[in-house]
């Protein structure tokens, strides 16, 4: 597990410098994506969806940084085993390291995104004490967010064309999942997020953060168990599959 976690720290150093490499903004371009997407949804809904919602602009927020950190994970995670396969047939090393450095450069990008929430929270003068658990809710997400990588990579060892079904996928979850609304207590909407992991992660995000208020005990076992099941199904089924990808790739 530790060479694991090593190769994967520097398997995304890497690959974070080699994406910034020549470019003259550099990090602005990780911040251009949700702060457009937050202005243009918030100038849409703000008063027709989110007059009934405390904070809509911080509750908007974080439920765009954090949705955009788990599709940039899964969405590359689908591409990650065909792209690198000439390392995969020469070189011997922990395949899962690859997956791994996918959620370090999402992490890197996700580190600025956090200072943006930071200065909204500010601005709007809320607390920041509810950020001192943020660093536990991300290290959760990105476990649930790599379990589900290590599955996706898998499957698209089979399937080349995983990459663009993923995608239309994570435009259906981004419609269903309340980042730009809420959602009621009840009704079918509500039933369907109830099975909808990222539901857990944004609500538990939110009554922390934007709320200073400790989330429903559902809230907290739902996301602890998504995390788990995700990140042990992962790993079984990557254990199994990668033995064959130097065959398959």
């Amino acid at each position: 597990m530790k060479r694991i976690v090593g190769t994967s720290y520097s398997l995304g150093i890497a690959h974070f410098k080699l994406r910034n490499e020549g470019s003259y903004f550099g990090i602005i371009w990780y911040l251009l994506n949700p702060i457009l997407m937050f202005i243009l949804l918030l100038a849409v809904f703000s008063e027709r969806l989110g007059n009934d919602i405390d904070n809509y602009p911080l509750y908007l927020l974080l439920g765009i940084i954090m949705f955009n950190f788990f599709q940039a994970i899964t969405s590359e995670s689908t591409k990650v085993i065909r792209r690198d396969r000439g390392m995969i047939r020469s070189i011997r090393f922990p395949h899962e390291s690859l997956i791994g450095s996918i959620v370090i450069v999402a992490l890197f990008s996700h580190f600025f995104e956090t200072i943006v929430m930071i200065i909204f929270l500010l601005i709007f003068d809320l607390s920041l004490f509810g950020l001192l658990f943020y660093p536990l809710i991300i290290l959760l997400f990105s476990l649930f967010s790599l379990g589900v990588s290590l599955i996706l990579s898998s499957i698209a060892v089979y399937f080349v064309d995983l990459d663009n079904l993923w995608s239309f996928g994570m435009k259906l979850l981004w419609l269903a999942t309340p980042i730009f609304y809420s959602i009621p207590d009840s009704g079918g909407l509500y039933l369907m997020n109830l099975i909808n992991p990222l539901y857990y992660f944004i609500t538990l995000s939110r009554h922390i953060i934007v709320y200073h208020e400790l989330p429903p005990s559902w809230i907290l076992i739902g996301t602890l168990g998504f995390t788990i099941i995700s990140l042990v199904m992962g790993l079984i089924i990557f254990k199994m599959i990668s033995k064959k990808f130097a065959e398959m790739v």
